[in-house]
């Protein structure tokens, strides 16, 4: 079999000895491989790992008996004290497929069966890979108090559009700030909704997909400008300190929560809202590379380029 390894910002394709699954494991061929922040952040040296590995978690492909699949590649250890409340989604012993093992830059993985997820045989695997980082967003857009019907989301990379396109699915008006000026107008020529509004007559959420001092600031400049008992949702771990103003948060009451990736019930309504809302996901995508060229693609197309979804197509194009 072979693997893609990555190693001081360089990806190297080799041979490596074949790896049988065993009895609780199926064998995945991945088809495609998206590319989301943390993968950006690993290739900065942002996120530290032990190199070399095989980076890749948001995988779609096919098993040996040719089912359309997906995988959770997010392992929960089922014995610490959050799995034993059925907080998976914070198992303090995870393992991350991608981060800190092999992921699914290769021609196969091995998976255990409880994470591997059939997908409609009608659902173009390009889509399939987008099924992860929407759950991600699924499980952001969840935490929002029901009374609230406005999420400003900070962060128009592909967790803050899945985020506006989960939103909008389940009927809230969804606005992003976004920065990067020529990100700002691929987001609008894509149909998003931009805005540099600060202030808002109402109870709202926000949702911060960076998570730095900067963006932080920006979402407290919001909340302290808008009605009380709003929300702040962190999704992003950009930066581990951060600073809050004690007067915002308690004066208007905001209430703060964090969200990190997502359940399994979170993975099963992000199939279902994908597969039943496919034109609204299609078009997040903007470039699809071959593995064989994956040196060039995430220089040019992930670092340089202000893209907002870069797939990696694991066969040949």
């Amino acid at each position: 079999m072979w693997k893609v390894f990555f190693l001081n910002r360089n990806f190297i394709k080799e041979s490596v000895k074949d790896e049988l699954p065993n009895s609780y494991e199926i064998k995945v061929f991945p088809k495609y491989v998206g590319i989301c922040g943390t993968d950006k952040n690993i290739y900065l040296g942002k996120k530290p790992v032990k190199e070399p590995l095989v980076l890749g978690h948001e995988i779609s492909g096919i098993t040996e008996k040719g089912e359309k699949v997906v995988v959770f590649p997010n392992y929960w250890c089922g014995h610490c004290n959050n799995c034993r409340r059925g907080f998976h989604n914070s198992c303090k012993n995870k393992i991350s497929i991608g981060v800190n093992v092999d992921g699914g830059m290769a021609e196969y993985i091995n998976v255990p069966k409880d994470f591997v997820f059939i997908i409609p045989d009608d659902l173009n695997l390009e889509l399939g890979a987008l099924i992860e980082p929407t759950a991600v967003a699924v499980a952001a857009v969840n935490k929002i108090d029901k009374e609230i019907g406005k999420v400003v989301i900070l962060g128009g990379g592909s967790t803050g559009t899945l985020i506006s396109i989960v939103a909008q699915i389940k009927e809230l008006e969804a606005f992003i700030i976004e920065k990067d000026r020529r990100k700002e107008e691929i987001l609008k020529e894509k149909g998003f909704k931009v805005t540099s509004e600060f202030e808002f007559n109402d109870r709202i959420a926000v949702i911060d997909t960076i998570n730095n001092q900067e963006s932080i600031s920006v979402a407290q400049t919001i909340l302290k400008n808008s009605v009380a008992r709003s929300e702040l949702i962190i999704t992003g771990l950009d930066e581990e300190q951060i600073s809050l103003n004690r007067d915002i948060i308690v004066r208007n009451e905001v209430i703060i929560k964090g969200s990190i990736i997502y359940n399994r019930d979170d993975f099963l309504n992000s199939i279902k809202l994908v597969s039943g809302n496919r034109e609204k996901f299609n078009k997040i995508v903007d470039k699809v590379c071959s593995i064989d060229s994956i040196n060039e693609c995430f220089r040019k197309c992930v670092i340089e380029q202000p893209n907002i979804k870069v797939l990696v197509k694991m066969d040949p194009i």
